[in-house]
Order: structure tokens, then C-alpha cells, then sequence
């Protein structure tokens, strides 16, 4: 796409003044900056109605610009793909006008809900409001007001059919929410429960570091085979960071070394959000088992609790007598989910975990025990 865009440029730079394929030159290199766009894609295959208005009115900007900055632009100096980004959106912040982003929004509540049309009016309404530079500006430090304008997206999402024309202006609207949402975010971020999460992640973010830095590729593969077979009766922070250390981290870190920190930062975040592990023992800790015994430990877990020799996997949930560890330890062997296994009993997620996290731990050592004998 570069080159072509290079070749436009010198083919209307070349071209003389006011003639015809100046003229054509410059219809030709708007539009092909404009396949770029974010906004007014079509749908299906087809433009229609505010969507086409808004790339008509683009592709006619675009040409007025380009008549008068064409000549002084130097594809030598600056990297033509830079230079029609900036186009594009000095474009789209004069086309999409207040008035412009009420009648997106009354595109959207035009559509039935969850339907593959509301998908793509919401997503062009959320990426005009983006576009636009409508969204009011605020005495927010940086990382709050951003944090406010993603939470202020996502409430004009959910509530895109409680906006009443009659009563203000779309962006009017928006922006309240904003400086509501944002007053909202500044206060959470003082609260002393905010800043003590914060400095965990932080510190999660520098542990996860040093891990890059110790671990073996070969040893996270290693870890994850034995955590998608969902069998691992421990599932403690190494495995877990393995995990996503080898899927988020590593590949996207040798993408884009410079952004490593951030990487990090929400990997870390969402360490935090994870829920209790299921076990964590380190009698049961399975990094040292080679793929070599991994099979042959499965069968002798599996068939040591089938078989139940020690009658350790017979207690039960309270109230649920056909609920018992063996049958949850069965299930997660032949890699039921947790839902489906909530589904097939009738017992609450959080109830199954915890039940099956007391009951293992306790039991741990009797269990490592019995399969390695």
C-alpha cells in the first residue's frame, strides 16, 4: 500500500496545474487513503445512508486538502503512511460533526438488538465518537481520563436506547457521562483499597519480569500440556504464569520489545483478577514430571480413583450424597468444565470448586503418594 500511495503522489506532484489528470490523480490518491478508514466501512459489501454520506463527504474534504498541500509534501522526509494518518484523521475530526454522531446514534437504536446490523452501527458510532475529538476534554491526568473515556464507551454501548433526542444533543449526553464517570474514577483511584491493588500489581509486574528471565521455553511447553489436559491436581502461580507468560508475553515481547512494560503491567492486572486457585500445594506440584511420565501418571491418577482402595474420594457435598470428590476428580479428568459439571448436578460453580479445593488439599500428599508408589 506504501508504494502505491508514493506512486500517486509523484504521478498528481508531476502532473500540471489544473489539468485533468491532476484533477484525477487527486480522486485517486483520496480514495485510496481513504480504504484506511475507521469509520463508514461498509457493511456486507454496501454503503448506505449516513454511512455513504459520511464517505462522500470525506472523499470531497480530502481532495480540497490535497489540492492545496499536495506540492509540499516530501515522501523523502516523512513516511507517506504517517502522512495520510494525519489526513485521515484532520478528515474524519471535520466531517464527523456533532450533528453527524447524534444521527449514528439514531442509526443504532433504528436496529434490532444483538443482531449482526446493531453490531455494526454500535461499532461505527463507537469509532466515530473516537474519531471525532468530541469527547470533552477534562483536568483528568492522562491515564485517568482514558481509563474514563473506555468506562464512558462502554455505558453508551449498554445504554444507546435510553437516549432521548428531545431532551439534549447525543454528545451533550455523552459528555455528562463522562465527567460523571471520570469525577468517579479519580475518587477510586485515591481510595487507599485502589492504591494497595495498584502496588500488588506493580509488584506481580516485577515477579513476572524475573520469571522471563529464569524459565525455559521447553519448560513452559511443558507446563502448559500438562495445564490444558486439565488434569493437574495443582494449579499453583508457577503454572499459571507459565501459561500466560508463553501465550501473552513471550511472542508479543519479541514483537514489540519497547513495549514490554505495558505488556507486563496488564498481565499483572489480570493475575489479580483471577479467582483462588483450585489447589495450591506444593506437594502436588507436577513441574518436574518429564512428558515421558506424563501419560503413565494420568492412567494410575484415573484408575487409583476409580478403584478408590483407600476409600479417600467418597465424602460428599452436604445435601448433594451423589456429588462426591471421586465423581468431581472424574469429571475434571475427562475434561468437563465447571459449568457443565455445575449444569449436570445442580450445584453452584463456587461450590464445586471449593468443596473439590478443601477436599484435595487435605489429601494431597496421601494421593502423590499412591500414583508414584
Amino acid at each position: 500500500m506504501n508504494e502505491q500511495l508514493e506512486q500517486l503522489v509523484r504521478e498528481v506532484q508531476q502532473a500540471p496545474p489544473h489539468s485533468p489528470d491532476r484533477q484525477q490523480g487527486i480522486i485517486q490518491l483520496a480514495r485510496q487513503i481513504l480504504k484506511a478508514r475507521q469509520v463508514a466501512r461498509p457493511f456486507r459489501g454496501q454503503l448506505t445512508e449516513i454511512y455513504q454520506e459520511i464517505v462522500e463527504q470525506a472523499q470531497a474534504q480530502l481532495q480540497q486538502m490535497l489540492e492545496h498541500r499536495i506540492d509540499s509534501y516530501d515522501y523523502h522526509r516523512d513516511p507517506v503512511r504517517q502522512w495520510a494518518e494525519h489526513l485521515r484523521q484532520e478528515v474524519f475530526q471535520i466531517i464527523l460533526s456533532r450533528s453527524c454522531l447524534q444521527r449514528l446514534a439514531l442509526a443504532v437504536q433504528q436496529q434490532q438488538p444483538k443482531t449482526d446490523r446493531y453490531q455494526y452501527a454500535i461499532c461505527e458510532l463507537i469509532q466515530a465518537i473516537k474519531l471525532s475529538g468530541k469527547l470533552a476534554r477534562t483536568q483528568l491526568a492522562p491515564e485517568i481520563y482514558q481509563e474514563a473515556v473506555n468506562h464512558t464507551l462502554l455505558w453508551v454501548c449498554q445504554n444507546i436506547y435510553a437516549y432521548n433526542p428531545n431532551r439534549g444533543e447525543f454528545m451533550g449526553w455523552v459528555n455528562y457521562r463522562l465527567d460523571k464517570i471520570g469525577q468517579a474514577t479519580q475518587q477510586a483511584q485515591q481510595d487507599p483499597y485502589t492504591q494497595a491493588i495498584r502496588a500488588k500489581i506493580i509488584k506481580t509486574k516485577y515477579q513476572l519480569s524475573a520469571l522471563m528471565r529464569q524459565l525455559k521455553p521447553s519448560d513452559l511447553l511443558d507446563w502448559l500440556n500438562l495445564y490444558l489436559r486439565k488434569w493437574i491436581p495443582s494449579l499453583n502461580f508457577p503454572i499459571v504464569v507459565s501459561l500466560i507468560t508463553l501465550l501473552s508475553l513471550t511472542a508479543l515481547v519479541q514483537q514489540s520489545p519497547s513495549k514490554k512494560d505495558a505488556l507486563l503491567f496488564e498481565v499483572a492486572q489480570e493475575l489479580l483478577n483471577l479467582p483462588p486457585p483450585l489447589v495450591y500445594s506444593e506437594e502436588l506440584s507436577l513441574v518436574n514430571i518429564s512428558k515421558e511420565e506424563e501419560l503413565s501418571l494420568v492412567d494410575a491418577l484415573r484408575q487409583y480413583v476409580e478403584e478408590d482402595p483407600d476409600q479417600l474420594f467418597q465424602n460428599h457435598i452436604k445435601g448433594h450424597p451423589e456429588v462426591t470428590l471421586q465423581t468431581i476428580l472424574l469429571a475434571r479428568l475427562d475434561d468437563e468444565t465447571w459449568q457443565s459439571l455445575s449444569q449436570r448436578t445442580g450445584v453452584k460453580i463456587a461450590t464445586l470448586s471449593n468443596f473439590f479445593q478443601r477436599s484435595l488439599t487435605s489429601l494431597a500428599p496421601q494421593i502423590r503418594a499412591a500414583i508414584q508408589q
